[in-house]
Protein backbone atom coordinates (compact mmCIF):
# COMPACT_ATOMS: atom_id res chain seq x y z
CA UNK A 1 0.00 0.00 0.00
CA UNK A 2 1.13 3.21 -0.62
CA UNK A 3 2.58 5.88 1.33
CA UNK A 4 -0.87 8.30 2.42
CA UNK A 5 2.07 11.51 2.37
CA UNK A 6 3.29 11.16 -0.96
CA UNK A 7 1.22 12.07 -4.19
CA UNK A 8 -1.66 14.27 -3.40
CA UNK A 9 -4.15 14.98 -0.96
CA UNK A 10 -7.67 16.60 -1.81
CA UNK A 11 -9.96 18.74 0.52
CA UNK A 12 -13.54 18.85 -0.26
CA UNK A 13 -15.25 21.26 1.73
CA UNK A 14 -19.25 20.80 2.46
CA UNK A 15 -21.53 23.19 0.73
CA UNK A 16 -24.85 20.92 -0.48
CA UNK A 17 -25.53 21.64 -4.00
CA UNK A 18 -22.02 23.56 -4.50
CA UNK A 19 -20.29 20.26 -3.84
CA UNK A 20 -20.55 20.18 -7.97
CA UNK A 21 -17.44 22.02 -7.80
CA UNK A 22 -15.56 19.51 -6.21
CA UNK A 23 -16.65 16.89 -8.57
CA UNK A 24 -15.65 19.28 -11.55
CA UNK A 25 -12.24 19.73 -9.66
CA UNK A 26 -11.66 16.25 -9.20
CA UNK A 27 -12.21 15.30 -13.46
CA UNK A 28 -9.52 18.23 -13.55
CA UNK A 29 -6.99 16.00 -11.30
CA UNK A 30 -8.25 13.09 -13.52
CA UNK A 31 -7.38 14.40 -16.85
CA UNK A 32 -4.24 15.73 -16.00
CA UNK A 33 -3.03 11.80 -14.59
CA UNK A 34 -3.34 12.74 -11.30
CA UNK A 35 -6.05 10.47 -9.82
CA UNK A 36 -2.99 7.63 -9.99
CA UNK A 37 -1.01 9.72 -7.36
CA UNK A 38 -4.43 9.99 -5.20
CA UNK A 39 -3.52 9.26 -1.14
CA UNK A 40 -5.76 11.32 1.17
CA UNK A 41 -9.43 12.07 0.49
CA UNK A 42 -10.33 14.78 3.79
CA UNK A 43 -13.98 15.74 4.00
CA UNK A 44 -17.03 17.31 5.28
CA UNK A 45 -20.83 17.21 4.67
CA UNK A 46 -21.12 17.16 0.65
CA UNK A 47 -17.34 16.81 0.86
CA UNK A 48 -17.22 13.50 2.60
CA UNK A 49 -20.11 12.47 0.05
CA UNK A 50 -17.80 13.00 -2.72
CA UNK A 51 -14.48 11.81 -0.88
CA UNK A 52 -16.38 8.38 -0.41
CA UNK A 53 -17.57 8.29 -4.13
CA UNK A 54 -14.54 8.92 -5.03
CA UNK A 55 -12.82 6.50 -2.59
CA UNK A 56 -15.31 3.72 -3.21
CA UNK A 57 -14.65 3.60 -7.24
CA UNK A 58 -12.60 1.84 -9.46
CA UNK A 59 -10.04 4.90 -10.33
CA UNK A 60 -11.28 4.17 -14.20
CA UNK A 61 -14.88 5.10 -13.07
CA UNK A 62 -14.72 7.76 -10.49
CA UNK A 63 -15.42 10.43 -13.04
CA UNK A 64 -18.28 8.90 -14.39
CA UNK A 65 -19.40 7.50 -11.20
CA UNK A 66 -19.77 11.21 -9.77
CA UNK A 67 -21.19 12.43 -12.90
CA UNK A 68 -24.15 9.95 -12.68
CA UNK A 69 -24.46 11.32 -9.07
CA UNK A 70 -24.83 14.62 -9.73
CA UNK A 71 -26.24 14.56 -13.06
CA UNK A 72 -29.45 12.19 -10.92
CA UNK A 73 -29.24 15.06 -8.69
CA UNK A 74 -30.06 17.75 -10.82
CA UNK A 75 -33.54 19.25 -12.65
CA UNK A 76 -35.22 21.38 -14.62
CA UNK A 77 -37.36 23.62 -12.37
CA UNK A 78 -39.27 25.14 -15.53
CA UNK A 79 -38.93 22.43 -18.15
CA UNK A 80 -41.01 24.04 -20.21
CA UNK A 81 -39.38 27.18 -20.75
CA UNK A 82 -36.10 25.46 -21.03
CA UNK A 83 -37.72 23.62 -23.93
CA UNK A 84 -38.65 26.52 -26.13
CA UNK A 85 -35.20 28.85 -25.07
CA UNK A 86 -33.34 26.20 -24.55
CA UNK A 87 -29.97 27.10 -21.73
CA UNK A 88 -31.63 30.55 -20.31
CA UNK A 89 -28.18 32.94 -20.95
CA UNK A 90 -26.90 34.93 -17.99
CA UNK A 91 -29.45 37.89 -16.77
CA UNK A 92 -32.70 38.37 -15.01
CA UNK A 93 -34.60 34.70 -16.44
CA UNK A 94 -31.37 32.79 -15.66
CA UNK A 95 -31.33 34.30 -12.00
CA UNK A 96 -35.30 33.65 -11.64
CA UNK A 97 -34.55 30.03 -12.81
CA UNK A 98 -31.51 29.77 -10.18
CA UNK A 99 -34.32 30.88 -7.93
CA UNK A 100 -37.24 28.75 -8.45
CA UNK A 101 -34.72 25.73 -8.79
CA UNK A 102 -33.92 26.48 -4.71
CA UNK A 103 -37.20 27.04 -3.86
CA UNK A 104 -38.42 24.10 -5.80
CA UNK A 105 -35.85 22.30 -3.36
CA UNK A 106 -36.65 23.97 -0.08
CA UNK A 107 -39.86 23.07 -0.57
CA UNK A 108 -40.01 19.45 -1.91
CA UNK A 109 -36.58 18.57 -0.87
CA UNK A 110 -33.97 16.79 -3.59
CA UNK A 111 -34.36 13.44 -4.70
CA UNK A 112 -31.74 11.35 -3.89
CA UNK A 113 -30.45 13.41 -1.44
CA UNK A 114 -33.50 14.88 1.09
CA UNK A 115 -36.55 14.95 1.68
CA UNK A 116 -39.31 16.72 3.90
CA UNK A 117 -38.94 15.06 7.32
CA UNK A 118 -43.10 15.06 7.43
CA UNK A 119 -42.60 12.20 4.31
CA UNK A 120 -43.64 8.61 5.10
CA UNK A 121 -41.01 5.79 5.85
CA UNK A 122 -37.68 5.40 7.17
CA UNK A 123 -36.15 8.11 8.89
CA UNK A 124 -32.71 9.19 9.45
CA UNK A 125 -31.48 10.45 12.51
CA UNK A 126 -32.78 11.03 15.44
CA UNK A 127 -36.67 11.56 16.28
CA UNK A 128 -36.66 13.67 19.08
CA UNK A 129 -34.38 16.82 17.58
CA UNK A 130 -36.44 18.52 15.35
CA UNK A 131 -35.17 18.74 11.75
CA UNK A 132 -36.48 20.33 8.58
CA UNK A 133 -35.46 17.47 6.08
CA UNK A 134 -34.52 13.58 6.45
CA UNK A 135 -31.36 11.89 4.80
CA UNK A 136 -33.19 8.73 3.97
CA UNK A 137 -32.66 9.18 0.10
CA UNK A 138 -29.11 9.58 0.39
CA UNK A 139 -28.48 6.61 2.90
CA UNK A 140 -30.07 4.64 0.04
CA UNK A 141 -27.86 6.19 -2.37
CA UNK A 142 -25.00 5.84 -1.11
CA UNK A 143 -25.38 2.22 -1.02
CA UNK A 144 -25.87 2.63 -4.88
CA UNK A 145 -22.47 4.68 -5.52
CA UNK A 146 -20.12 3.76 -3.07
CA UNK A 147 -17.87 -0.06 -2.15
CA UNK A 148 -17.64 0.88 0.91
CA UNK A 149 -15.47 -2.16 1.35
CA UNK A 150 -13.10 -1.16 -1.47
CA UNK A 151 -13.39 2.71 0.16
CA UNK A 152 -11.90 0.50 3.57
CA UNK A 153 -9.16 -1.30 2.20
CA UNK A 154 -8.03 0.37 -1.20
CA UNK A 155 -4.90 2.33 -1.36
CA UNK A 156 -6.58 6.21 -0.54
CA UNK A 157 -7.14 7.01 3.33
CA UNK A 158 -10.43 8.93 3.88
CA UNK A 159 -11.22 11.21 6.37
CA UNK A 160 -14.32 12.60 7.44
CA UNK A 161 -15.15 15.27 9.81
CA UNK A 162 -18.35 14.83 11.79
CA UNK A 163 -19.44 17.04 15.39
CA UNK A 164 -20.36 15.67 18.79
CA UNK A 165 -23.71 17.64 18.61
CA UNK A 166 -23.29 17.94 22.87
CA UNK A 167 -19.72 18.28 23.66
CA UNK A 168 -18.86 20.18 20.54
CA UNK A 169 -15.80 18.67 20.04
CA UNK A 170 -14.78 17.70 16.02
CA UNK A 171 -14.64 13.62 15.44
CA UNK A 172 -12.73 12.27 12.87
CA UNK A 173 -14.15 8.95 10.86
CA UNK A 174 -10.64 7.47 9.18
CA UNK A 175 -10.05 4.42 7.56
CA UNK A 176 -6.35 4.67 8.50
CA UNK A 177 -7.30 4.93 12.41
CA UNK A 178 -9.18 1.98 13.00
CA UNK A 179 -12.61 3.18 12.02
CA UNK A 180 -14.47 1.20 9.06
CA UNK A 181 -16.47 3.79 7.52
CA UNK A 182 -19.81 3.05 6.21
CA UNK A 183 -23.37 5.49 5.37
CA UNK A 184 -23.76 6.21 9.14
CA UNK A 185 -20.30 7.48 9.03
CA UNK A 186 -21.13 9.64 5.83
CA UNK A 187 -24.68 11.15 7.11
CA UNK A 188 -23.21 11.82 10.38
CA UNK A 189 -20.85 14.37 8.35
CA UNK A 190 -23.56 15.72 6.56
CA UNK A 191 -26.53 15.99 9.52
CA UNK A 192 -26.46 19.99 9.01
CA UNK A 193 -28.99 20.98 12.30
CA UNK A 194 -31.52 22.41 12.00
CA UNK A 195 -32.00 21.21 8.44
CA UNK A 196 -31.30 17.55 9.15
CA UNK A 197 -31.65 15.50 11.92
CA UNK A 198 -27.92 14.50 13.60
CA UNK A 199 -27.18 10.57 13.55
CA UNK A 200 -26.77 8.38 16.66
CA UNK A 201 -24.70 5.98 17.06
CA UNK A 202 -21.87 4.35 19.93
CA UNK A 203 -23.39 6.04 22.19
CA UNK A 204 -22.89 9.66 20.62
CA UNK A 205 -24.81 12.35 18.85
CA UNK A 206 -22.88 13.62 15.41
CA UNK A 207 -23.68 16.24 13.63
CA UNK A 208 -22.55 18.20 10.47
CA UNK A 209 -18.72 18.49 10.58
CA UNK A 210 -19.25 21.88 8.87
CA UNK A 211 -20.55 22.83 12.33
CA UNK A 212 -16.18 22.78 13.54
CA UNK A 213 -14.20 22.70 10.50
CA UNK A 214 -16.02 22.65 6.97
CA UNK A 215 -13.40 22.15 5.35
CA UNK A 216 -10.83 19.94 7.23
CA UNK A 217 -7.37 20.54 5.38
CA UNK A 218 -5.65 20.54 8.92
CA UNK A 219 -6.34 17.13 9.36
CA UNK A 220 -3.51 16.73 6.47
CA UNK A 221 -1.17 19.49 6.74
CA UNK A 222 -0.53 19.02 10.05
CA UNK A 223 1.27 15.59 9.95
CA UNK A 224 4.97 15.51 8.59
CA UNK A 225 4.53 16.02 5.54
CA UNK A 226 6.53 13.90 2.41
CA UNK A 227 8.94 15.49 0.09
CA UNK A 228 6.16 15.23 -2.62
CA UNK A 229 2.76 15.52 -1.20
CA UNK A 230 0.79 18.24 -2.58
CA UNK A 231 -2.48 19.24 -0.79
CA UNK A 232 -5.32 20.62 -2.97
CA UNK A 233 -8.08 22.29 -0.54
CA UNK A 234 -11.21 22.73 -2.52
CA UNK A 235 -13.28 25.45 -0.67
CA UNK A 236 -17.24 26.24 -1.68
CA UNK A 237 -17.70 29.76 0.39
CA UNK A 238 -15.69 32.39 -1.03
CA UNK A 239 -14.22 34.52 1.70
CA UNK A 240 -13.79 37.82 -0.64
CA UNK A 241 -16.77 39.19 -2.55
CA UNK A 242 -18.50 42.38 -3.37
CA UNK A 243 -20.64 44.72 -1.23
CA UNK A 244 -24.41 43.51 -0.70
CA UNK A 245 -26.90 45.17 -1.60
CA UNK A 246 -29.82 43.28 -0.70
CA UNK A 247 -30.74 41.95 2.31
CA UNK A 248 -30.39 38.24 0.92
CA UNK A 249 -27.27 39.20 -0.62
CA UNK A 250 -26.12 40.36 3.07
CA UNK A 251 -27.20 36.67 4.08
CA UNK A 252 -25.59 35.04 1.63
CA UNK A 253 -22.40 37.21 2.06
CA UNK A 254 -22.74 36.12 5.96
CA UNK A 255 -22.54 32.39 5.20
CA UNK A 256 -19.22 32.78 2.86
CA UNK A 257 -17.76 35.10 5.73
CA UNK A 258 -18.66 32.18 8.10
CA UNK A 259 -17.38 29.38 6.46
CA UNK A 260 -14.99 31.10 4.21
CA UNK A 261 -12.45 32.62 6.57
CA UNK A 262 -12.94 29.23 8.60
CA UNK A 263 -10.67 28.56 6.11
CA UNK A 264 -8.55 31.10 5.52
CA UNK A 265 -7.60 31.07 9.55
CA UNK A 266 -6.71 27.39 8.92
CA UNK A 267 -4.61 28.42 6.35
CA UNK A 268 -2.98 31.24 7.56
CA UNK A 269 -1.71 28.78 11.20
CA UNK A 270 -0.40 26.01 8.54
CA UNK A 271 1.88 29.39 6.92
CA UNK A 272 3.05 30.25 10.35
CA UNK A 273 3.15 26.74 11.87
CA UNK A 274 5.31 25.60 8.85
CA UNK A 275 7.77 28.49 9.57
CA UNK A 276 8.24 28.14 12.69
CA UNK A 277 8.98 24.48 11.80
CA UNK A 278 11.57 25.67 9.68
CA UNK A 279 13.12 27.47 12.06
CA UNK A 280 13.46 24.87 14.33
CA UNK A 281 15.16 22.62 11.68
CA UNK A 282 18.04 25.11 10.89
CA UNK A 283 17.87 25.54 14.55
CA UNK A 284 19.00 21.52 14.62
CA UNK A 285 21.60 22.52 12.41
CA UNK A 286 23.52 24.70 14.14
CA UNK A 287 23.64 23.27 17.78
CA UNK A 288 26.47 21.68 18.80
CA UNK A 289 26.30 17.53 18.91
CA UNK A 290 26.27 17.24 22.79
CA UNK A 291 23.45 19.77 22.85
CA UNK A 292 21.31 18.28 19.86
CA UNK A 293 21.26 14.79 21.94
CA UNK A 294 19.69 16.47 24.96
CA UNK A 295 16.42 15.21 25.76
CA UNK A 296 14.45 18.45 26.37
CA UNK A 297 16.14 19.01 23.18
CA UNK A 298 15.61 16.39 21.12
CA UNK A 299 12.03 16.84 21.44
CA UNK A 300 11.93 19.93 20.52
CA UNK A 301 13.84 19.30 17.17
CA UNK A 302 11.96 16.50 16.30
CA UNK A 303 8.93 19.25 15.81
CA UNK A 304 10.91 20.56 12.97
CA UNK A 305 10.32 20.22 9.22
CA UNK A 306 12.81 21.18 6.08
CA UNK A 307 10.21 20.79 3.42
CA UNK A 308 6.58 22.67 4.15
CA UNK A 309 3.68 21.21 2.85
CA UNK A 310 2.56 22.51 -0.49
CA UNK A 311 -0.82 23.69 -0.82
CA UNK A 312 -3.27 24.60 -3.51
CA UNK A 313 -6.35 26.43 -2.65
CA UNK A 314 -8.94 26.15 -4.87
CA UNK A 315 -12.13 28.38 -3.90
CA UNK A 316 -15.62 28.67 -5.56
CA UNK A 317 -16.69 32.03 -6.37
CA UNK A 318 -20.43 31.83 -7.32
CA UNK A 319 -22.09 33.66 -10.01
CA UNK A 320 -23.89 36.91 -10.04
CA UNK A 321 -27.06 35.09 -11.28
CA UNK A 322 -26.66 32.45 -8.58
CA UNK A 323 -29.56 32.18 -6.09
CA UNK A 324 -27.74 34.02 -3.37
CA UNK A 325 -28.61 32.70 0.14
CA UNK A 326 -30.38 29.78 -1.26
CA UNK A 327 -27.65 28.87 -4.03
CA UNK A 328 -26.88 25.88 -1.60
CA UNK A 329 -30.43 24.69 -2.58
CA UNK A 330 -29.80 25.28 -6.07
CA UNK A 331 -29.75 21.96 -8.53
CA UNK A 332 -30.78 23.42 -11.90
CA UNK A 333 -29.29 21.18 -14.79
CA UNK A 334 -27.61 24.52 -16.05
CA UNK A 335 -25.94 25.47 -12.37
CA UNK A 336 -24.94 22.05 -11.42
CA UNK A 337 -22.88 21.89 -14.94
CA UNK A 338 -21.74 25.34 -14.40
CA UNK A 339 -20.33 24.29 -11.55
CA UNK A 340 -18.92 21.59 -12.16
CA UNK A 341 -17.12 23.37 -15.46
CA UNK A 342 -15.61 25.84 -13.20
CA UNK A 343 -13.87 23.23 -10.59
CA UNK A 344 -12.09 21.64 -13.96
CA UNK A 345 -11.12 24.63 -14.90
CA UNK A 346 -10.05 26.29 -11.56
CA UNK A 347 -7.74 23.23 -11.38
CA UNK A 348 -6.44 23.34 -14.69
CA UNK A 349 -5.57 27.17 -14.25
CA UNK A 350 -3.65 26.29 -10.75
CA UNK A 351 -2.02 22.77 -12.78
CA UNK A 352 -0.43 25.15 -15.28
CA UNK A 353 0.65 28.22 -12.98
CA UNK A 354 4.28 28.05 -11.73
CA UNK A 355 4.19 25.73 -8.92
CA UNK A 356 6.21 26.78 -5.33
CA UNK A 357 5.87 25.54 -1.77
CA UNK A 358 3.15 27.01 0.56
CA UNK A 359 0.26 27.95 -0.37
CA UNK A 360 -1.24 29.09 -3.88
CA UNK A 361 -4.58 29.79 -4.18
CA UNK A 362 -6.90 30.30 -6.89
Amino acid sequence: MSSDRDGIAVVLAGGIALGAFEAGVYEGLHEAGLSASLRWLSGSSIGSVTACIIAGTPRDRRVERLWQFWNGLASDPAPALSFWMGTLPDGPWREAANQASAWQTLLLGRPGLFRPRLALGSRVGVADVPALYDLAPLASRLAEFVDFDLLNHGDVRVSLAATDVVSGERVVFDNRQGCVIGPQHVLASCALLPLFAPVEFEGRLFGDGGLSSNAPLDLVVAEPAGRDLRCFVVDLFAAEGSRPHTLAASASRAGDLAFGNQSRRLLEGHEQSNHLRQLIAKLGDLLPPDTRVRPEVTMILAEGRAEPTDVAYIGYRAGLDEAGLGKVFDFSTATIKDRWDAGRSRVQHVLTSAERPGVQEA
